[in-house]
């Protein structure tokens, strides 16, 4: 029971992710941190014969644990970088009143949002960069190409290691379509133009919007943008992009 019962919790909390329904997602924020401190130790219990019990309830005093934060601020980056793709400001802003009217200051994931709504220099982490990135969604501008392709490294980086990568995939990669399709359109703001517009359209022709699909767009729009980019991170995303 307690296996398909984290599996219904997980439903819940992706949909208000992917929804970045502030109000759902606090409705179902304890339950989900609850969740994972089960699967931290049920797989290993049942290998060895023994049953993991119950889902725990948490008191206060959990909701403080090292391993438990953790978990808060992948849950809380994730419905940040789903609101930012969508610049849904109104949804960030509700997040982090509920967030504290419900839990207190220093909440569970408190972190995460802090990376997405303060200024942030030198970046240091991956959760400072893709921060930034929120950070720069909510603002009423266009972006650049070179800012548009930052983005799009950041947030593959941070979605795959995240709980919530198959809701926030398919959203990064409809967002990074767009922008390129209109970047295409005005060709003089981008380096090597003649070159890369053409294999680019040849990668928006991809109606696919998967990891492989963000990673060759990645590749594609590379020599567009006046960034030093490390060859190993060009090496990563060529693997990344080759489908089975």
């Amino acid at each position: 029971m307690s296996m398909s019962e984290v599996k219904e919790r997980k439903a819940a909390i992706d949909a208000a992710v992917s929804a970045h329904d502030a109000e759902a997602f606090a409705d179902h924020f304890q339950s989900w941190l609850e969740a994972t401190a089960y699967l931290r130790t049920a797989l290993n219990l049942l290998k060895l014969g023994m049953d993991p019990g119950a889902i725990p309830q948490f008191t206060e005093v959990d909701l403080r644990d090292v391993s438990v934060r953790k978990e808060a601020d992948d849950a809380v980056m994730a419905f940040c970088i789903a609101a930012g793709l969508a610049r849904d400001v109104a949804s960030f802003t509700a997040l982090d009143h509920v967030l504290t009217r419900r839990f207190g200051i220093i909440y569970p994931g408190s972190s995460a949002l802090y990376h997405c709504n303060q200024t942030i220099d030198p970046v240091v982490t991956l959760d400072d960069a893709i921060g930034q990135v929120v950070k720069l969604l909510f603002e009423p501008q266009t972006l650049t190409p070179k800012q548009v392709w930052n983005a799009g490294l950041r947030l593959l980086q941070r979605i795959r290691s995240s709980n919530f990568e198959r809701e926030l995939t398919p959203l990064a990669a409809t967002w990074l379509r767009a922008e390129w399709s209109a970047a295409i359109t005005q060709p003089s703001q981008l380096q090597c133009s003649e070159t890369s517009v053409p294999r680019i359209a040849d990668c928006l022709a991809d109606a696919r919007a998967d990891q492989a699909f963000i990673a060759a767009l990645l590749c594609a729009t590379a020599e567009t943008v006046d960034l030093a980019i490390d060859p190993e991170y060009l090496n990563q995303l060529a693997k990344l992009a080759q489908r089975a």
